[in-house]
């Protein structure tokens, strides 16, 4: 049976992914004009110096590959991204939940800030969030590459199964009474941390059953912040 592949495009995306090592790598496409580029260059000799199967072709032949204009001269062919079931997450003393996050974007970025940060563990509803798309991957700055995700249930799902493991939940929601001061100060042995989607928030179940629903103090006259900021600010406070 053939193996899936991504098409995985960008400078720092694909040299992640080379570098992890958790992907199979099938060919490497770089733009033959992309020789000013000292990025590129470095990546070509990273590339060089792992032996990877290189292929020198225009930005026409790159655009075709991965569909589109921000790959930086760059894509790369490889076996899909691995899941891990979440039943091997459940020993970490932390968990990020993200709950109706559709936009790669977002998803994306706040891999990169959890990676940083130290949250190794990812939870990923089956449905209602993206996967491990390359727009991801790219967004992500290649940080996905090194983090353990799963996609296995549902978010209350995900909760429940938490909880029932010992984790206590903190639920970003603008209505909440809690900061995250107050959740650092708790100092649960165990925490998943949920962030919601900008439209549709995290969910009333959740909600409803978490211990801890965290209000994000603001003081300026735009009472919202984007999902990701949120979230990054979350996972520095309770990191």
């Amino acid at each position: 049976m053939a193996v899936p592949l991504d098409c995985i495009y960008g400078i720092n995306p694909v040299f992640e992914a080379v570098r992890a090592g958790r992907r199979q790598i099938s060919r490497v496409w770089l733009n033959k004009d992309g020789g000013n580029n000292p990025r590129l260059r470095k990546l070509a000799q990273f590339l060089d110096s792992r032996q990877e199967p290189v292929a020198w072709v225009d930005r026409a032949a790159l655009f075709e590959l991965c569909g589109t204009r921000e790959h930086q001269g760059v894509v790369l062919e490889a076996s899909a991204f691995e899941y891990t079931p979440f039943a091997d997450m459940l020993e970490s003393p932390r968990l990020v939940l993200l709950d109706s996050i559709e936009d790669p974007h977002n998803v994306g970025a706040i891999m990169r800030t959890a990676e940083a940060l130290g949250w190794g563990d990812v939870l990923l509803p089956r449905r209602g969030s993206p996967l491990i798309l390359p727009s991801v991957a790219k967004a992500s700055a290649g940080a996905c590459e090194y983090l353990r995700i799963a996609v296995n249930c549902s978010a209350n799902q995900y909760m429940k199964i938490a909880q029932e493991a010992g984790y206590a939940v903190a639920a970003l929601d603008g209505s909440g009474k809690v900061s995250l001061e107050d959740v650092r100060a708790a100092a649960p042995a165990k925490l998943l941390l949920v962030v919601g989607g900008e439209d549709s928030g995290v969910s009333q179940f959740i909600i409803n059953n978490a211990e801890y629903v965290v209000a994000i103090a603001q003081k300026g006259r735009i009472n919202s912040l984007n999902a990701s900021v949120a979230a990054g600010l979350a996972l520095y406070v309770l990191g």
